[in-house]
């Protein structure tokens, strides 16, 4: 997810979006077994299925539209939303019965095609105070699902071609090796600390995309 900003400097969108939810798939079945104790498996399931009813639509915007301009509005409203999260600025339209079903589907959608929308679902479970190992447990199984079906959907539509394949194939040693880092960090945190760090590092990518598609527009 946080990978997505410094690869667009280096290769075309439709090529990070692909690889980066193809590798991701192997690092979320990591995380899922690692905080399997506190995987909300029930409050993440729906959400993770309206993400994969938002794949097509997903890949349709990906095949066809213009992502950058849609990329670098996504990240500007990201950064505000981040903001409000970090003042504690509650929205009632959060605590409504089927808010998380309809971002599950916006991300859906987001994610597949452009790569930046990931950050909307971590801001709503930040908002709901879910804990770190809940956090990490749930965004884990809801992106299993959306990113499973998507690399499915890559494979149908043609996107999946042989130098994407051995990219990813290149790309997930140094992920395992991020993976293993990241939690040995993690584990260090306490629940405050970890919700800081959050916020920095989506503040922190969220200004490398405005600046790479401000300059290349």
């Amino acid at each position: 997810m946080t990978s997505t900003p410094v690869l667009l400097f280096v290769f075309d969108p439709q090529t990070v979006v692909v690889v980066v939810n193809t590798v991701s798939l192997v690092l979320f079945v990591l995380i899922i077994i690692q905080t399997r104790s506190s995987l909300p498996i029930r409050q993440i399931t729906p959400i993770g299925i309206s993400g994969v009813v938002g794949v097509p639509f997903g890949i349709f915007v990906l095949g066809w539209a213009n992502t950058s301009i849609l990329r670098l509005g996504i990240t500007i409203l990201i950064i505000l939303l981040t903001l409000a999260v970090a003042v504690n600025t509650q929205s009632p339209i959060l605590n409504r019965r089927f808010a998380g079903n309809v971002i599950g589907f916006i991300v859906g959608v987001l994610i597949t095609s452009t790569g930046v929308g990931a950050i909307f679902l971590v801001l709503f479970l930040l908002a709901r105070n879910w804990s770190k190992n809940a956090l990490r447990g749930g965004l884990s199984l809801y992106f299993l699902f959306l990113e499973g079906a998507a690399v499915l959907s890559y494979l149908a539509t043609g996107m999946m071609t042989f130098e994407r394949v051995v990219l990813i194939s290149i790309s997930i040693v140094p992920s395992l090796a991020g993976f293993g880092l990241a939690s040995l960090v993690v584990s260090r945190m306490n629940e405050i600390m970890f919700q800081r760090v959050v916020i920095f590092v989506i503040i922190v990518t969220s200004l490398i995309v405005i600046v790479r598609e401000i300059t290349t527009l």
